[in-house]
């Protein structure tokens, strides 16, 4: 839910970025007041909008980019670990696999044999 409203609220709020937004009382008295694109029907304000900083590699001090980067270290090394338990298992289950064809194989030999075995008491 939480997410949903943060997603949304996302989606709201872009077409506003990089135009002019005003501060309008809301008409009901007690809720908060109203931001929208165009100007307020009775009185209001222009809502000044403020730079947002990037958090650019030039922006950032020399701890942080080492903790990005140990950061980034730790996720390459960790997916490298995960593709290689992704393959151990891939090749576990194809030995698996083969253990389960070997074991149909041999009970088919011994129904084979069984009958085999069978006839020849017959005679």
């Amino acid at each position: 839910m939480k997410t949903t409203l943060m997603m949304l609220s996302m989606l709201l709020t872009l077409p506003a970025f990089g135009q002019t937004m005003y501060k309008c009382p809301n008409p009901i008295q007690g809720l908060p007041a109203v931001f929208q694109q165009k100007p307020c029907e009775q009185g209001g304000e222009t809502v000044e909008k403020k730079q947002i900083k990037s958090t650019g590699s030039a922006m950032m001090s020399e701890s942080a980019k080492s903790y990005l980067a140990d950061v980034e270290s730790q996720h390459a090394e960790q997916a490298k670990i995960d593709d290689e338990e992704s393959k151990r298992r891939e090749a576990l289950n194809v030995e698996r696999g083969k253990v389960r064809a070997a074991e149909e194989q041999a009970a088919a030999q011994r129904a084979t044999a069984r009958a085999i075995w069978a006839t020849g008491r017959g005679r």
